[in-house]
This record gives structure tokens, sequence and C-alpha cells, in this order.
């Protein structure tokens, strides 16, 4: 028996699904280490019912036990879920989040359901540090409110993901100080849409990913963070690019290294350009850049777990764990298979969009004037390997976005404007 095990009954150990509850609350603060002597004992179905509580700190060990199980092979019960009947008397609040841009700009939907049925909702674009950019607010019923967030970005491949009410009125509250901080103004229909936004808690909630749990060992993340190229597969993050300006600066240092009229031998410009690309990786994600990106990044998982499972979540979180662990000297951005697919998809997509051909600025040449560098498309991408999918569905979901603004009055981001 384990150490963790030997301070608890055999009662409390075997606890079955209907009364892992009362057991935890029983055990006060010894919690979270009944839940460890579950995970010990692989009483899954324990564990299950923990993970499933509304009680953040249970559910968060809870959730960390049911991946230890799942790593060793232990069947996970199905969750049984009971219908309730719901009061009609009683208003009930919902509210959603959708995945970020790549400036980091979130949707932020707010609901109440009447007696009657129809729901009150205001929709806010925001972006932290920077403010709340729209808010919008009327009376749907639930379908209607079901198309309207589904036609935030048509096409995009994601929807919103439910939040905690409390931890989206925070959100805002924290958007809102930014128009203090920065002498913005608030924009118009925020007054109308206090009923939907206000009360904000007075204590920052957790936010709602941290909720489920979902950790790596450094070892495990960095295993798994190989392959983070590939995250940029996801709609969530197909449409982040780097600054216009950061590609631009990338295109010119490879210029710097050819000479007008010159024709530059293949195989070493496609050296210098995977030389260039690893450089311009290490200048873009500064510190704070890199805590912006790990901001978004989780906000972005949400939406990656609904849609596709613990599995592709994991993924992300074991990208975020080497962001983090990113240094200037020491462990470079640029080592990262996902911070270096911003700059191979920002160039693959150029390149598509010039027929195949990536066209590299040379000082000295008249303006508008630069040679194609390499004719052959395939060796034209030989630092760009694997992100020629993910731009193709970038200029998609880019596409997606500027009609999606542009259908409601709004002007799309910064980076939409620069590409």
């Amino acid at each position: 028996m384990s150490k963790s095990q030997s301070t608890f009954s055999d009662q409390q150990v075997s606890a079955k699904a209907d009364q892992a509850l009362a057991e935890l609350s029983a055990a006060g603060d010894a919690a979270a280490q009944l839940i460890d002597a579950w995970v010990a004992a692989g009483n899954a179905e324990a564990v299950l019912a923990a993970a499933d509580s509304s009680q953040g700190t249970w559910r968060k060990s809870a959730r960390r036990g049911l991946n230890v199980l799942k790593a060793r092979g232990v069947s996970i019960p199905v969750a049984k879920r009971v219908a309730r009947p719901t009061k009609q008397s009683a208003r009930t609040w919902e509210a959603w989040l959708m995945s970020p841009d790549a400036t980091g700009t979130v949707a932020i939907i707010i609901a109440t359901r009447e007696p009657a049925g129809r729901y009150k909702a205001c929709f806010s674009f925001a972006r932290d540090g920077a403010g709340i950019f729209r808010v919008e607010t009327g009376e749907f019923s639930a379908s209607a409110l079901r198309e309207a967030m589904d036609k935030l970005i048509p096409g995009a491949g994601y929807k919103p993901v439910k939040v905690p009410l409390e931890w989206a009125r925070a959100r805002l509250a924290n958007c809102r100080t930014a128009h203090r901080t920065n002498s913005t103004p608030e924009p118009l229909g925020l007054k109308r849409a206090a009923e939907l936004i206000e009360p904000a808690p007075s204590d920052t909630p957790t936010h709602p990913f941290d909720e489920e749990g979902l950790e790596l060992s450094a070892e495990d993340a960095r295993e798994l963070a190989e392959s983070s190229g590939d995250l940029h597969r996801l709609p969530e993050f197909r449409a982040w690019f780097p600054t216009k300006p950061a590609v631009d600066e990338l295109l010119m240092e490879v210029g710097k290294t050819l000479s007008p009229g010159v024709e530059p031998d293949q195989d070493k410009l496609n050296q210098t350009l995977e030389t260039k690309l690893l450089e311009a990786t290490d200048r873009y994600f500064s510190p704070q850049r890199r805590e912006d990106l790990l901001r978004n990044m989780k906000d972005a998982a949400l939406s990656v777990l609904a849609r596709e499972g613990e599995q592709a979540a994991l993924e992300v979180v074991a990208a975020m764990r080497m962001i983090e662990a990113r240094g200037l000297i020491t462990d470079p951005p640029s080592e990262l298979a996902f911070l270096r697919g911003f700059f191979q998809k920002a160039l693959s997509l150029l390149a598509a969009r010039d027929g195949g051909a990536l066209r590299i600025p040379i000082p000295g040449l008249p303006l508008g004037v630069s040679p194609e560098a390499p004719e052959n498309p395939a060796e034209a991408q030989a630092s760009t390997e694997g992100a020629e999918a993910a731009a193709e569905g970038a200029e998609e979901a880019k596409s997606a976005e500027a009609t999606s603004a542009a259908a409601e009055g709004e002007t799309p981001s910064a980076i939409d404007n620069e590409w």
C-alpha cells in the first residue's frame, strides 16, 4: 500500500462514484491526497466523479489523475449524465469565448435566458491591454443566438466555447481598465450591456483551461513538442502570422547576401534562407511577445480541447511549456518548430500568392524589381517544408475573417491589413 493510501481507510480508497464527492468533502484539506490515493489504487470511477464536480480544486487534481490512469492503460468509465428539469421561472446565464486571432483579439459572448425562453446577449470584441473595440447587444431565440455565433467567422473551422460567466465578466473588466490606462474612450453600446457584463468579480478567476488539469512533465512536453509545427494545421492557429514588417525584414536580410545581375546558387540560397529564417524567429519572439503568445494560446487551447479532444490539447500544452522555457542564449525560439512555423507559413503564403516564386529584394536594384528565387517551387520552399497545407488553409481563414468583419462593418485586424 502506498503512503498516500495508508492515511485513508479502505472504504475511502474504494469509494464508488456516488460516494466520491461526500468522501472528498469529509477529507477537507486532504482531498487532493485522497484523489492521489484513488489514482494509486486505480479507482477510475471515483476520480471521474471528482473530475466532473463543480469544485475547481478537486476537478483540476482529478483531471490530472485521469491522464495518469489513461497513460497506465486503466479503463475510464463513461460518466453518467442525469437530466434535471429546469425551472422556467429563473433566469439562466451563459458565456462563450471565441478563439483569438493573431493579434489576440477575442469575442466574448454573455447571454441570459429569460423565463419565456428568449435570450438577451451581448457580443464583445476585445484584446487584453488594448481594450474593448465593439459591443453589440440584442435579443435572440435559441436558434438565432447559435446562428449569430456561427457567423462570427464563417468557415473558420471552430466556434465559440462555453466558459464560466464570472471569468468572462472578469476578462471584460480587465479589458475595460485598458481604456483608463490608455486614455481611450469605451465603445458605444457598453452601457446597454451593463446588466450582462456586470458585476465583475473582485478576484480574477482561474483561467478555465487551467481548470482542466492538462499537465505534462518537462520530458513529455519536450518529446511532444518536437512535432509542434503541425499545430499550424489546426484552424485555431492557421491564420496566425508574424507581422508583415518582420517578414519583409527577413527577405531583405536574404537579399543583402545576393548581388544584382548574378544568378545565385540555388542550394546556397536555400541555405541562406533557412539561416535568416531562424535569425528572424529569434528576433521576433521577444520575451514580451512570447508572453502575449502564451496568453493567446491558452485561449485557443479551450477551442482545441472542445473540438479535437485531450490529445490535441496536450500537444498545445507541450508547445506552451517549451515556449516558457525559451531563452536568448539557451533554448532560443528558433529551436521550437511551432515558432519557426510562423515564418515558414508566411513565406509559403507569399510564394503561393506569386505563382510559386518567392520574390527577394536585392539592394541596388530599382524599386519594385527583384528576382524570383528560386523558380522551382519545391526549391523555393526548402525552408518551409510542411507549412504549405497550413498556408493554404490560412489564406482561406484570413479571407473568411475579412469577409465576416466587412459584413459586420468591422475593420479587420492589423495583421489582416498588413497581409
